[in-house]
């Protein structure tokens, strides 16, 4: 039997890694911050937005506002304030400045305010789908543009963070023994009949470590979602890496879109017969490498425990996520969680996104297959 590992952004983060969007368009600023000091004129713009002086007096460019209000200090590292409190600075004063931001752009700042997190790809999908109204006030080439533009600066972004060492403990927590407690009702057969047991929990092999051999995964492989390196420090004899969305060492196959064929409007944009509306779909862009069919024969190859890390399982990779959920050699899914300071933590937020993943028709096999939080770890 072997063991599905899906890595998300959460994995990454849990090895203090500064990867969220928010981190992201936080540099993002911090660099057109630092740009402004050697722009000689009044107007620094790239697809994402316009930052411009509106009344010059003496100042005719940003490099000289600056040196004029000895303001230098404010965008270096050195500064207190965030960039993007310089940034809102400079919008709410509308007598000196102006600050134009793409409508692809303010819908990103108006996640980050609301929810205080941000996911740029559903984002994304979510205006793709608004351009069949011809007064949405953007064209499709123009959000493809300024996602091909985010995506540049992403890979840039992460090109900047160093790896760090591997957490023991999720290490051990991957190569370890299945518990046929975690297995579904309508899979545990399927499973043990392939280990060649017939238990119901790890605890009636305890003390037999012949038996316990048995519930070692034959085969591993790592799904990782990130384009980082991280997952390449686990790296047992049995464990195999997929980076189904590309990684930073080829830059060129990263896949950075959208996946969620099974939206109810997602049919209404083939419709459409734009091939344009197609150009970030992330199941056309797999036909680009290997990965996704190297999955599909690992799911087919045998029975099949999903551990989910740090993946919120959102409706950006649906399509693929409902390919392994719904599999019939999934015969688990176990998600871990994150556990705040107040206590709280996201396992519920977890599994209603997990649910999501399963046609409606399939929910009895969401309730089946997923795992109880009781049984369940923090990551």
């Amino acid at each position: 039997m072997n063991r599905l590992v899906l890595i998300g952004n959460g994995f990454d983060m849990a090895h203090g890694l500064k990867t969220s969007y928010m981190d992201f368009i936080n540099w993002y600023w911090e660099q057109r911050l630092n740009a402004l000091l050697t722009e000689y004129s009044a107007i620094s713009q790239d697809c994402l937005c316009k930052l411009e002086i509106v009344k010059t007096n003496d100042c005719s460019s940003w490099h000289l506002f600056f040196y004029a209000h000895s303001l230098r200090n404010v965008i270096t590292r050195e500064r207190n304030s965030p960039p993007s409190e310089v940034i809102n600075a400079f919008r709410e004063n509308t007598d000196e400045f102006s600050v134009t931001y793409s409508r692809f752009f303010e819908t990103i700042h108006q996640s980050m305010g609301k929810k205080g997190w941000v996911d740029i790809e559903n984002d994304y999908y979510q205006l793709l789908k608004g351009t069949k109204n011809a007064d949405c006030g953007y064209t499709v080439k123009e959000l493809n543009k300024q996602l091909a533009f985010l995506q540049e600066k992403l890979v840039e972004y992460l090109g900047t963070i160093k790896t760090s060492q591997r957490i023991e403990d999720l290490h051990d927590t991957i190569i370890d023994f299945f518990d046929p407690a975690d297995f579904s009702t309508e899979g545990r057969k399927k499973a043990m009949e392939n280990i060649g047991l017939d238990i119901k929990s790890f605890e009636e092999v305890k003390f037999n470590h012949e038996e316990q051999k048995k519930l070692l995964p034959e085969s591993i492989m790592l799904l990782s979602f990130n384009y980082t390196a991280t997952a390449k420090m686990y790296n047992e004899n049995k464990i195999n890496h997929n980076y189904i969305h590309g990684e930073l060492e080829q830059p060129n196959n990263i896949i950075f879109g959208y996946g969620d064929e099974l939206d109810k409007d997602y049919q209404a944009i083939l419709d459409m017969n734009d091939n344009e509306l197609l150009k970030h779909v992330k199941s056309v862009k797999y036909l680009e490498t290997r990965n996704y069919h190297d999955m599909l024969e690992f799911l087919m190859s045998a029975p099949f425990q999903v551990l989910i890390m740090g993946h919120s399982c959102g409706n950006s990779d649906r399509t693929l996520l409902n390919t392994v959920f719904e599999h019939e050699n999934c015969v688990s899914i176990k998600p871990f969680y994150h556990k705040w300071a107040d206590g709280t933590d996201n396992y519920l937020d977890i599994v209603q996104n997990i649910s999501r993943n399963f046609n409606f028709t399939n929910m009895r096999l969401f309730r089946d297959r997923v795992v109880n939080k009781e049984q369940c770890k923090t990551i």
